[in-house]
């Protein structure tokens, strides 16, 4: 019943997993079917109801996720590190 990590799937095939839950269909009943995670169809069902549509996160596993959310802060950290450099460039010249 598990997901190969990293899968992805369409916006399309996602919206009619939403809505066989929304025609009552168990998730669970689902995920066998369909071989996909309880977990993801719920996501999916949350995620879908509170926008309207579904963004990339919603197929990212937690560890892509993290992945993700620590290269935004190597990113920022970097640009920190630079604007630092640069003043202590400025400061030495003065």
């Amino acid at each position: 019943m598990s997901t190969d990590k990293g899968k992805s799937y369409s916006d399309e095939f996602k919206l009619h997993i939403v809505s066989l839950v929304e025609a009552g269909q168990k998730p669970g009943d689902i995920g066998k079917e369909y071989s996909i995670s309880v977990t993801a169809i719920r996501n999916w069902v949350k995620n879908y109801g509170n926008s309207g549509s579904f963004k990339r996160k919603d197929n990212m596993s937690e560890i892509e996720k993290e992945n993700s959310e620590l290269k935004k802060l190597v990113k920022q950290q970097q640009m920190e590190l630079d604007i630092l450099k640069k003043a202590m460039a400025l400061m030495l010249k003065s």
